[in-house]
């Protein structure tokens, strides 16, 4: 198809033609939308219309929606970003590494975004020069852009000191496959304090959400010994966690003490103000979005990494332990 094919084909000069794909002034919108109807009709309006978007596009790859963790992000997100002047796609890798690579090639080599948020250990990829990459809560600072950290050491360093001058010995975790780094983390702090690890007691469940919590809690109570606190690697968790005690009759924070290692969901439990180290969604986006603005204006695209402290809230699910 010509221009001048498509031309007589909708009964309009070349010169209309032209000025409607180009999105120049002279046309008018009545005009315009019926030379691309026509165009769309014979099959050749991708031919022509190559008028560029006028917003910055940033391709944000989170593993799931299910989590209210991720949707808190994305929800913070888009609101910044169109404060910026920003249009979000959003893409979901299921925890697939394959999948993951493929939308990154795909974002990088075969679209025509100018940034990439992406949630989790991003696959290799070449450096892209135009391209902003922000990686988020990564176990390392990556090769290319920004990795955006949220440490979660300094608020669990707060938690653990806090139960160890309440007399709490016997601590727990409670986690899934997808929460090893967590444990990990709390282990090493465990140790740098002079404090016992029990084995048996860090808990990691074939289950997801409540029902990895309801299971891990379960698990624990079976021992002969058991724990006088409890972690729950994350609200949903933790929330079946408490379910799993109320349900024995098991009084919190008299009986055992809780703590979540996020607040997500805000609301964990109906009644108790329960202990947790916030999930830092707003200072996290915060971050991401200053590491975008930064490389997508200056054209800096040097690897480097921004860590965000954690805290720790204690709320009314900690009490001294009861040996």
């Amino acid at each position: 198809m010509t221009l001048s094919k498509l031309a007589r084909l909708a009964n309009v000069s070349v010169s209309v033609v032209s000025k409607a794909f180009a999105g120049k002034e002279g046309v008018s919108e009545a005009m315009r939308e019926h030379v691309f109807a026509v165009a769309k009709e014979h099959g050749c309006f991708e031919q022509f219309y190559h008028v560029p978007y006028d917003k910055p596009v940033i391709a944000v790859i989170i593993p799931e929606a299910i989590s209210v963790y991720y949707i808190h992000y994305i929800e913070i997100l888009k609101k910044s970003m169109e404060a910026h002047g920003y249009t979000m796609l959003l893409s979901i890798s299921n925890f697939d590494p394959e999948m993951a690579e493929e939308l990154v090639r795909y974002y990088t080599e075969h679209s025509n975004v100018n940034g990439i948020v992406f949630f989790g250990d991003i696959p290799n990829i070449k450096k892209q020069n135009g391209i902003a990459v922000v990686t988020v809560n990564d176990n390392a600072m990556g090769n290319i852009g920004t990795t955006v950290i949220y440490d979660l050491t300094s608020g669990l360093i707060e938690a653990i000191r806090q139960l160890k001058a309440l007399g709490h010995r016997r601590i727990a975790y409670v986690g899934e496959p997808l929460t090893p780094l967590k444990l990990t983390v709390m282990t090493d702090i465990m140790k740098s304090e002079d404090m016992d690890i029990f084995p048996e007691l860090m808990i990691c469940s074939l289950h997801r959400f409540e029902e990895a919590g309801r299971d891990g809690a379960s698990r624990l109570l079976a021992l002969q010994s058991v724990p006088t606190a409890i972690f729950g690697s994350y609200g949903y968790i933790t929330r079946g966690i408490i379910s799993e005690l109320e349900s024995r009759g098991i009084s919190i924070p008299n009986d055992i003490s809780v703590i979540s290692m996020d607040n997500d969901p805000s609301q964990i439990h109906p009644h108790l103000s329960v202990s947790h180290i916030p999930s830092g969604t707003e200072k996290v986006c915060d971050r991401i979005m200053y590491a975008l603005q930064k490389q997508i204006t200056e054209k800096t695209f040097n690897a480097d990494a921004i860590y965000v402290e954690s805290d720790f809230y204690l709320g009314n699910t900690v009490s001294v332990a009861k040996l």
